[in-house]
């Protein structure tokens, strides 16, 4: 893979800047990664104290005993999750977005804009649909797995009650708005945007993507989370670099969201539905094995005709 060469914000060569090791390489993605997680826990309470006082105002449910019932705070957590997400989202993405394009003024390796091709697109999203196949398998082993390993199942467990987040009880429209749209939009500007953008300038293309993708997976905090979410981490921040757009890893990023989490929703206990879903997302692998050998050559093909 040719990660050696510097381009600027439109794709194209541009002037050969200096890799650095600075303050800011690790203390900006440092900076927004805690800024994620203190808004995230401001709003939540927020959120949670605003709806137990309209609930208790419209005598839906006690005060008091909702504010001594930690698993009842727990729980409105839960079922309003994609909701606090999207607040959280509309919160943080301006945020983003500013320091993105001021910083990009200075070193336009800071994110890339740049116009994607079509193809380019199709062959990352047929990626993306590849790697859920990988997932669906991945964690169908660890079930296997869980059968004779106390730990695993736990850990299992303790995956199944976090992925009761992803609920309709607020509606579908938060559901995709908040799960599959806001939230994907905010984590490619947080970690392909600033956190990957920082580390090129520091580092090889190779290094900065395997970066970012192991503080991806580690931030999601829950193991069986975190040891799937490497692998779309490292396709991600792979497509952003070989597109040259943020708004290819930000679409692969909303389908795998959609597909993974929203969709099943959706369908609910429709086991033939759910069947078909998961064989074919099985067979995209293969798909998407096709599709980034094609990205790769191609975009071969581009640095050579550059250069």
């Amino acid at each position: 893979m040719e990660f050696g060469h510097q381009f600027n914000n439109t794709g194209t060569p541009g002037v050969m800047l200096n890799r650095q090791l600075t303050w800011r390489t690790f203390l900006i993605p440092m900076l927004f990664l805690a800024m994620h997680l203190f808004f995230s826990t401001v709003i939540s309470a927020l959120y949670i104290f605003g709806y137990i006082f309209v609930q208790a105002a419209i005598g839906a449910a006690d005060l008091g005993t909702l504010l001594a019932d930690p698993f009842a705070l727990s729980d409105i957590i839960v079922t309003h999750y994609p909701v606090i997400s999207a607040i959280l989202s509309v919160a943080l993405i301006p945020v983003c977005l500013v320091y993105l394009r001021l910083t990009a003024r200075r070193d336009p390796r800071t994110w890339l804009t740049g116009k994607f091709r079509p193809s380019d697109m199709l062959a990352s999203l047929a990626m993306m649909v590849g790697v859920i196949g990988v997932v669906n398998i991945y964690l169908n082993l660890l079930v296997s797995l869980g059968e004779s390993s106390p730990l695993i199942q736990k850990m299992l467990n303790d995956y199944e009650q976090q992925s009761a987040a992803f609920t309709a009880e607020t509606g579908y429209f938060w559901l995709i708005l908040g799960i599959s749209v806001l939230t994907p939009v905010l984590e490619e500007l947080i970690f392909r945007g600033v956190i990957q953008g920082e580390l090129r300038k520091a580092m090889p293309e190779w290094a900065a993507i395997i970066i970012q993708a192991v503080v991806f997976a580690a931030y999601h905090m829950q193991p069986v989370q975190s040891s799937y979410v490497l692998l779309p981490g490292l396709l991600l921040g792979l497509a952003y670099y070989w597109s040259r757009s943020i708004w290819v890893p930000i679409a692969m990023h909303c389908l795998f969201n959609f597909l993974g989490s929203a969709l099943p929703m959706m369908i609910g206990e429709n086991e033939a539905a759910l069947n078909i879903l998961v064989y074919t997302e099985m067979g995209f692998i293969v798909i998407g094995l096709a599709a980034g050998i094609y990205m790769l050559l191609s975009r071969r093909q581009v640095n050579a005709i550059q250069h």
